[in-house]
């Protein structure tokens, strides 16, 4: 492996902002149509409506509101990964095809959480896809009530 080939490699997290909003777009639409057929069972009047709001414009803007935060997790310049917390909710947190199972959704998780926790939130809502949800039940222990009505940092 070259030196060029290992930073290709290295993961960075990074905070990101509305500039990054068309690669964080491009990897949330990959994501959703590729690695989610469990929730959308490639419908496509269900995968449509599921990426109706799933566009640059709109990421721009969610990552600009207040109170929202972004991280994009790159290979090399590439983004390959993109989470959004939204207040105490984390809204959004995709990673694509080619990234699955290689540490970049854990990597944006703590990042997530350790920024949750400076910013003085004790929980962070989220609402699970059926294909998240064995990855976010891997990374955190929680009780089934609490399950239901988000993370909890205890």
């Amino acid at each position: 492996m070259t030196p060029a080939d290992a930073a290709a490699e290295t993961l960075c997290i990074m905070p990101v902002g509305a500039d990054a909003a068309e690669a964080a777009c491009t990897v949330t639409r990959q994501s959703i149509t590729h690695c989610c057929v469990l929730d959308h069972a490639n419908d496509a009047a269900i995968l449509s409506a599921w990426l109706a709001n799933k566009t640059h414009e709109n990421l721009a803007a969610w990552m600009a509101a207040p109170g929202a935060a972004a991280w994009g997790a790159y290979r090399g310049e590439t983004m390959v990964g993109f989470a959004l917390r939204a207040q105490a909710t984390l809204a959004l947190c995709y990673v694509v095809p080619d990234a699955l199972h290689r540490g970049v959704g854990r990597a944006l998780l703590q990042n997530i959480e350790a920024h949750a926790r400076e910013a003085g939130l004790a929980t962070l809502d989220l609402e699970s896809t059926r294909t998240a949800e064995p990855f976010y039940l891997s990374l955190i222990h929680i009780s089934e009530p609490t399950r239901r009505r988000g993370i909890s940092y205890a």
